[in-house]
């Protein structure tokens, strides 16, 4: 019967090279600051839709686009960085990464510093997601309000006329700006 055994730190096991735990080090720092950016621009785009600043949600919008593109930008390296990782993982390169299985075979304090920096991305991620899930709402029930608003000022563009061609009592539109809009 063959058993696996779950990772050690036994200095039989093949180690990551030194220079890829740094930059992956370096790369979890970079991903931290990137997402604390999104959080604050979260924060942004709430209170400019509290004060219906049109210039400060368009504002938002460029820095969250130059920052994704730089989340995106470093997809590449982490894809590069974790493949590498993974052949010292015991079943070899056929395995992905993952930071918790890397902190598994590495000394301290660098197995520790991965895990701290995996729990404050993880956490980082689930605030965004937050924040990004009320920004959508808001920006929904804005948009339904709108709708509704236009749709009262369009009623007011209605005439009643007593009796149609049919001899029945009918309604009209009569053109208005809000036609034009809305």
């Amino acid at each position: 019967m063959n058993l696996i055994h779950p990772p050690t730190r036994d200095a039989s096991i093949t180690r990551p090279d030194g220079a890829d735990v740094l930059q992956l080090l370096t790369l979890l720092g970079r991903w931290q600051a990137q997402l604390a950016g999104l959080l604050q621009i979260a924060d942004d785009k709430l209170a400019a839709m509290k004060r219906a600043d049109a210039d400060a949600l368009t504002a938002c919008a460029q820095r969250e686009e130059a920052l994704l593109r730089g989340v995106g930008a470093g997809e590449q390296e982490r894809h590069e960085l974790l493949a590498r990782l993974a052949q010292a993982l015991p079943g070899g390169p056929s395995r992905i990464a993952r930071l918790s299985d890397l902190a598994g075979i590495l000394p301290e304090p660098l197995a520790s510093q991965i895990l701290a920096k995996n729990a404050g991305l993880r956490q980082a991620a689930l605030k965004l997601r937050e924040k990004n899930r009320l920004a959508a709402g808001v920006a929904r029930h804005l948009q339904l309000h709108i709708r509704g608003v236009f749709a009262e000022v369009a009623k007011a563009g209605q005439e009643s006329i007593v009796y149609g061609p049919q001899g029945r009592h009918e309604q009209r539109n009569r053109l208005s700006f809000v036609d034009a809009v809305g």
